[in-house]
């Protein structure tokens, strides 16, 4: 079975370094050469979430993940990221799908050893550190990397990318955090009660309404592509 480990806030505490490789909020680290992105549909700088190094042994193993969202717009189309269509479960995700329905929100995989530092980035959430260490075994639960996902409802895992590369298992949040906010962040835009968006009330964000968050990766040897479930 694949081997899994868990993914926990480290106690210890302190400022961001460069060597930080896994963290929530503070500023990213990503390879010089690739832009800060948008949001599709307001064109407001995407707010930085968190990144994830993935450590060796795993199937995207010498890789990083880091996940921006926005936070200045919300549309009921695309509180959570866009589903396929039909079975989920051993579906073939389309060719483009994965680049097309980053419309608010955008997953940079790169290779780990090239990010650096992009001071240009005023961050909006709190730094803080994150642990990765060996989970007991590849199904235990809580946030993890790698092992078996712990579905809270159906298995929805799907099978292929255009109809040729296989998808593996990269990360479960099934206890997604809520992301604290630095003093000067504005508040998130969300849709309240009348349906409308406008700000919310709490001195935190929440990634795609807290719900709980399973990602999928192509193999490794194809173009990296990230597939985000959600289930609630």
């Amino acid at each position: 079975m694949n081997p899994s480990w868990l993914l926990n806030k480290n106690p210890s505490g302190g400022d961001q370094v460069p060597e930080d490789l896994s963290f929530i909020g503070g500023i990213p680290r990503l390879p010089a050469d690739v832009p800060l992105p948008s949001c599709a549909l307001c064109g407001e700088p995407l707010t930085f979430f968190f990144q994830i190094a993935f450590p060796d042994g795993h199937a995207w193993g010498s890789r990083s993940i880091a996940l921006f969202a926005c936070t200045c717009c919300a549309d009921e189309r695309y509180l959570i990221p866009e589903m396929l269509e039909g079975e989920l479960a051993g579906a073939d995700i389309p060719e483009g799908f994965l680049t097309a329905y980053q419309r608010n929100f955008r997953i940079l995989p790169f290779p780990t050893q090239d990010g650096t530092l992009r001071g240009e980035y005023k961050p909006k959430i709190r730094f803080e550190r994150l642990l990765v260490s060996p989970a007991p075994s590849p199904d235990a639960p809580g946030n993890k990397l790698g092992g078996s996902p712990n579905w809270l409802l159906d298995d929805e895992a799907p099978a292929t990318y255009a109809s040729a590369v296989p998808m593996e298992f990269l990360m479960q949040l099934t206890d997604p955090p809520r992301f604290d906010l630095e003093d000067e962040a504005p508040p998130q835009i969300r849709i309240g009660l009348r349906g409308k968006p406008e700000p919310s009330p709490h001195r935190y964000y929440e990634l795609f309404i807290g719900n709980r968050l399973y990602f999928f990766g192509t193999k490794a040897g194809a173009e990296p592509l990230v597939y985000i479930l959600t289930q609630v």
